[in-house]
């Protein structure tokens, strides 16, 4: 009896572990889907976006974009966080406090996320006087340089310039923009180190003050060696301020420059699904040509480079968009479906294999019992006193072992009333025929279990 109940419990708890089990999986499976594809549960999709502090470049560009597309309700929603610098914001983005941030190319963020916009980028020019004699970087060495402090002075830019040509920061003169151009004429500097966008601004502006001071045209110096730079740090860029750009009459520069820069770029979590990161790279595409009239910075936005062997990733959503790649609402649901059938497919057999392993484990069981309730019919008619008691309380145990089966909804109550009625007859014989041999009062031999419990086990 004792064995009998502890496998009925076991077989309960079985059954327990494997329904929690089901749901804890069923529940796991769709909490990491709405966490990590919430689009497909929503139309609308809210993206928190750490700008910088405000008045910053980053910031003014992010505002006017979230103004232009609000009125499209795109299926992305960005809802801005001013940040105190670029730093903090890259720092945001790591922590998972926004789930996009402006980060300069040389963060720590911008190599840990996923690029989707390339907003602007911060470089170096050199501005010599008119009729110097300089024509590379390395005759600058052991010379005084001015270095023109504006908003876009980038000191990682300068330590990595001065460390590449081994200059002296003795040598480095930091002068506003209007003292440039006496330092020049009177030669206490023989070129000008100028940080800004490629693009109109403090470059151009560094130029024409020059200019102003020597009633003449100044110059710009080829950094030739911008390409080696930037493969010493990966996270600068050879560039080129193509001839022209700073315009003017005649445009400025009259040849195209190399040199190097910084990018700030529009950087997300890894984890964004590819179609949202696909639909943000659409919207500033688009919306690029509205403000580029009222915000020419916008002009210098771009989207990021498509070339896999970029050091700082790009979000494969953006890429599959600039490569006519990207998949659909519908085909992206329908795959997600389609790999929860393969998976349902795979399990569900498993699980059906399982359980019919258990239904034969208690089908041999309940047979062992029903042919030995055969013998003991033949038994209960022709066997000895001894034999007789072994019977009687054979039949209690199988009794018990009824009941457990009934109340744990492994037998069905017709079933139980059919067995239970044949060894209530059973009973009835045992008796009568216990009753021949020893008479009303004799005395009956016991010992049931034990033999019931060998019996089956020998069967099974």
């Amino acid at each position: 009896m004792e064995g009998v109940t502890v496998g009925t419990h076991m077989q309960r708890w079985f059954k327990i572990f494997a329904a929690v089990t089901a749901v804890g999986l069923v529940l796991f499976a769709g909490a990491y889907v709405f966490t990590r594809y919430p689009s497909l549960f929503t139309w609308r999709y809210e993206l928190k976006i750490a700008t910088g502090p405000i008045g910053s470049d980053g910031q003014k560009i992010l505002a006017a974009f979230v103004r232009e597309v609000a009125a499209e309700r795109p299926i992305v929603r960005l809802l801005p966080v001013t940040t105190d610098s670029l730093v903090a914001s890259g720092k945001a983005l790591i922590d998972n406090e926004v789930d996009l941030a402006v980060v300069r190319s040389d963060d720590a963020a911008a190599a840990q996320g996923r690029t989707v916009f390339v907003l602007r980028r911060i470089g170096l020019a050199i501005v010599l006087p008119p009729g110097s004699k300089i024509e590379s970087v390395s005759e600058l060495s052991g010379k005084k340089l001015a270095v023109i402090k504006t908003a876009h002075l980038d000191p990682a830019l300068l330590k990595a310039f001065t460390t590449f040509y081994g200059l002296s920061d003795s040598d480095l003169l930091e002068l506003t923009l209007p003292e440039v151009g006496p330092a020049m004429k009177t030669k206490r500097a023989v070129a000008a180190l100028v940080f800004g966008p490629i693009g109109a601004g403090t470059i151009s502006d560094a130029f024409a003050a020059v200019r102003k001071s020597f009633k003449d045209k100044p110059s710009y110096l080829d950094i030739e060696e911008a390409a080696a730079i930037a493969a010493r740090w990966p996270a600068y860029e050879a560039v080129e301020i193509k001839q022209g750009t700073f315009g003017g009459a005649p445009p400025e520069p009259a040849e195209d420059i190399n040199t190097f820069a910084v990018s700030v770029r529009l950087v997300t979590r890894a984890s964004l699904p590819d179609r949202v990161a696909g639909e943000i790279t659409r919207l500033f595409l688009s919306t690029k040509a509205k403000l580029a009239s009222t915000l020419p910075v916008v002009g210098e936005m771009e989207a990021p480079p498509t070339e896999k062997t970029s050091v700082l990733p790009v979000h494969p959503g953006t890429l599959a968009y600039l490569n006519g790649e990207q998949v659909g609402l519908l085909d992206e649901t329908l795959n997600y479906y389609w790999l929860g059938a393969m998976v349902f497919a795979v399990v569900a057999p498993l699980a059906g294999w399982i359980a019919s392993r258990r239904e034969l484990g208690r089908g041999a069981e309940g047979r062992s019992h029903l042919l030995r309730l055969i013998e003991l019919v033949r038994l209960a008619k022709t066997g000895s006193a001894a034999e007789l008691a072994d019977v009687d309380e054979e039949l209690d145990t199988m009794t018990e072992w009824l009941l457990e089966k009934l109340a744990a909804g492994e037998l069905e109550r017709g079933q139980f009333q059919c067995i239970e009625s044949v060894i209530a007859q059973l009973r009835t014989t045992t008796a009568n025929r216990m009753m021949e041999l020893t008479g009303p009062r004799g005395n009956r031999p016991r010992g049931g279990p034990k033999r019931l419990s060998a019996v089956i086990e020998n069967r099974t």
